[in-house]
């Protein structure tokens, strides 16, 4: 009974579903007796190949092969035969013996050494057309498992060699996740980790992951490639421009498998001592997506303090990149986004800053709001933050004033584009808070009120004296005699 507890244990599925079906092929294979002897590859090694016990522990197997190498060279031989059931018995073997105790690939080493072929018979057998998964897989496995801690078995042709065959649609018979597994023992290594980012089809396997609805061991193995590739600096620039930051952010809201939360918390960590990488961080809010995670319950308590340490790290960034240089570069850029520098906390803070160089900020914001080759987001931001520097600065109307963009905001209100939507509300909030401004130094102040009624959409004004009586908070201030389309 503890051993079907330890092996549907080792099958189950990161989240808590058992893997019930793969449990069961594997004991079913296991359970399966070869008659060594009866097969022609294996019948000068069959007396050592009867002492070879799949339960037996991955140290005494171990041994037993490296005792009799030559035992392997007829394990590479049977591979090319039709003999599936006693080939699927030995994958299974090495798969579970490399698992449990990785000094086992000291066999494939010392069989190199003896000139015994490892590459060329798994790789035929993974050619041979209709194999099944479960064999597809293990192969894939073993022979990625045995290249990555073995690499001088293999060339970097061999490496492509086998990356194509098990990405090809037309050709391979492994499954997703025997895929992802293939790619990601690859990836362990260092020695071949820039020749599979750079193969084909690698990045688009690796980023086509969907959080929401992805298996969660899919999703692991996803971001256990993410992991290995961020010890490369060329490969995490390149991983950036594919929002690998989004993508992690997305896994920690919508994950909730101890293992897939704690790998994308190392893999943060790896991205941290990055600086062009802390930007998309700070800018993607990753530190809300991670604080939300103290208040989950989790059974390993350890994890807690990964969570509050990674918070800690990520406050450290947000506090030394939302300011007013950081600012200032994004400007250079032509190119607004929405995030912590575009802040009412930003703005309370570093308002004031914005008098250096002659307002040179404030005259860029201006330049990017009047340029015609401007996108919608950076005339929607553009917007908000020119009217949280009117709210702010006491200069802040005779600036804007002088810069002369109040027509050009007014024009940004009846915009008819469809995509212009939140650039019109923005703008119109911009305008309200300029308009505002005015209105309020003589006391005055303007609001509405609608409703839906028969014939459509009715508006009320009221105006109201701030100096006689408070503001109702029902009102919305708006301005007089605007009809602004929505």
């Amino acid at each position: 009974m503890a051993e079907a507890a330890s092996l549907i244990e080792k099958y189950r599925v990161d989240g808590g579903v058992d893997l019930s079906k793969a449990a069961e092929i594997h004991n079913n294979i296991l359970s399966f007796k070869p008659e060594w002897e009866s097969y022609e590859a294996t019948k000068s090694s069959a007396h050592i190949l009867k002492l070879i016990e799949a339960d037996a522990p991955a140290i005494k197997n171990k041994s037993m092969i490296q005792g009799h190498i030559q035992v392997l060279q007829a394990c590479m031989a049977l591979m090319g035969s039709r003999e599936d059931k006693p080939i699927q018995w030995l994958l299974t073997l090495f798969y579970d013996m490399l698992r449990e105790d990785s000094s086992g690939y000291a066999i494939f080493e010392d069989a190199t050494k003896q000139r015994i072929e490892i590459y060329k018979p798994l790789l035929s057998l993974l050619q041979r057309p209709g194999l099944e998964n479960y064999t597809s897989d293990k192969v894939a496995w073993l022979l990625s498992a045995v290249m990555s801690h073995v690499p001088h078995i293999a060339t970097e042709a061999s490496v492509k060699e086998f990356l194509g065959e098990i990405l090809d649609s037309s050709k391979t018979t492994c499954s997703e996740l025997g895929q992802l597994e293939a790619i990601t023992n690859l990836l362990k290594g260092d020695v071949y980790r820039k020749l599979v980012w750079s193969s084909a089809g690698i990045p688009d396997r690796i980023f086509r992951i969907q959080p929401k609805s992805s298996p969660s061991p899919h999703l692991y193995k996803c971001i256990f490639a993410i992991w290995a590739l961020s010890f490369d600096p060329q490969i995490t620039s390149e991983m950036k421009e594919m929002y690998v930051i989004k993508k992690l952010k997305e896994t920690l809201m919508y994950s909730r498998v101890e293992k897939v939360v704690r790998l994308c918390l190392t893999v943060l960590k790896n991205f941290l001592s990055h600086k062009s990488m802390c930007e998309d961080i700070v800018e993607e809010g990753i530190l809300e997506a991670v604080q939300q995670l103290e208040f989950e319950k989790w059974r390993d308590a350890e994890l807690y303090d990964d969570i509050k340490e990674m918070a800690i790290q990520i406050g450290s960034e947000v506090s030394e990149m939302s300011n007013y240089e950081r600012y200032e570069r994004e400007l250079q850029t032509g190119k607004l986004q929405w995030g912590f520098i575009h802040s009412s906390k930003f703005w309370a803070e570093n308002v004031m800053k914005f008098e250096s160089n002659d307002f040179r900020a404030l005259k860029m914001l201006a330049s990017l709001l009047q340029s015609p080759s401007t996108d919608a987001t950076t005339l929607a931001v553009a917007c908000h933050d020119l009217g949280e520097f009117v709210t702010l600065h006491p200069l802040g109307k005779k600036k804007v004033a002088q810069l002369q963009v109040k027509e050009k905001v007014m024009q940004l209100m009846a915009a008819q584009d469809p995509n212009f939507r939140e650039v019109r509300r923005e703008a119109l909030l911009c305008c309200q808070k300029i308009m505002l401004n005015k209105w309020q130094a003589c006391g005055l102040v303007a609001w509405s009120t609608s409703w839906q009624g028969n014939s459509g959409t009715s508006s009320c004004w009221y105006w109201q004296t701030t100096q006689t009586m408070p503001l109702h908070p029902r009102f919305t201030p708006m301005i007089p005699s605007l009809h602004v389309p929505c």
